[in-house]
């Protein structure tokens, strides 16, 4: 009877260890699917803030601040760098990351004039707004929205500019950075120069761009024979668009 009693015994104490056994595996199991779950989390989320912030287009401001906006596949702003010492000054209290880079490009343009870099007193301001990227099509229209949504913005705030677009290349991109300025300065400034043989690269390169594109062909044109006109005589928002020479 004792033998029965003691072999009860160990089945018994062997079915509790067993079911202890089969109790931590299954605790094992719960942590290492929670750490996955954890882990496949984290790295979706890692993965959406990398691609987030690849740049896949570029937006130059030229007032005579220098500032390159570089955006994602969103249009929104992941980087944003003062190519001068007034760019620098611009951007000092702006947050613009995740910003629509429309939005970013109006308000660059608000504090430049705020600091006195574009006034509001005289009618040939000049922004040159560039952008480069690799697809065509979008960098086309998103040249096109920035330009409408800037015009709009100084229309109501009452600035007169001429707003010049131009097409970024990836040429001339170490004499920007020489120079402390966008690569489309660069492009303009030699399209400046184009017609006036006896100025030199470095008259022009630190000059405000309203003085610059006094000296390219065609300038006069655009300023005084394609404005829009907003009914009271203060005209907004003129457009000229230069291209260079491949």
């Amino acid at each position: 009877m004792n033998k029965i009693n003691i072999t009860l015994n160990k089945y018994v104490c062997n079915k509790e260890r067993v079911k202890e056994k089969v109790h931590e595996k299954m605790k094992k199991k719960r942590h290492i699917g929670l750490y996955v779950v954890f882990a496949s989390f984290i790295l979706i989320f890692m993965g959406g803030f990398i691609y987030f912030n690849i740049p896949t287009s570029y937006v130059s401001v030229d007032i005579n601040p220098s500032i390159m906006l570089s955006a994602n596949s969103w249009d929104r702003v992941v980087k944003v760098e003062g190519l001068n010492k007034d760019a620098k000054e611009v951007i000092s209290n702006l947050n613009l990351y995740g910003k629509d880079v429309s939005d970013a490009v109006n308000q660059i343009v608000n504090i430049a004039t705020n600091l006195g870099y574009i006034d509001e007193n005289i009618d040939d301001n000049a922004i040159l707004v560039s952008t480069y990227c690799d697809n065509t099509e979008k960098r086309e229209q998103l040249q096109d929205r920035i330009h409408d949504n800037l015009n709009q913005s100084l229309n109501k705030n009452g600035i007169r500019s001429l707003i010049i677009d131009m097409e970024l290349t990836e040429e001339d991109a170490k004499k920007a950075n020489d120079y402390g300025v966008s690569e489309a300065k660069i492009l303009f400034v030699n399209k400046a120069l184009e017609g006036n043989p006896e100025l030199k690269f470095e008259d022009l390169i630190y000059m405000p761009t309203r003085e610059i594109a006094k000296y390219i062909e065609g300038y006069e044109n655009i300023t005084n024979g394609n404005k829009n006109n907003n009914g009271n005589g203060n005209q907004y928002g003129k457009k000229g668009n230069y291209q260079t020479e491949e």
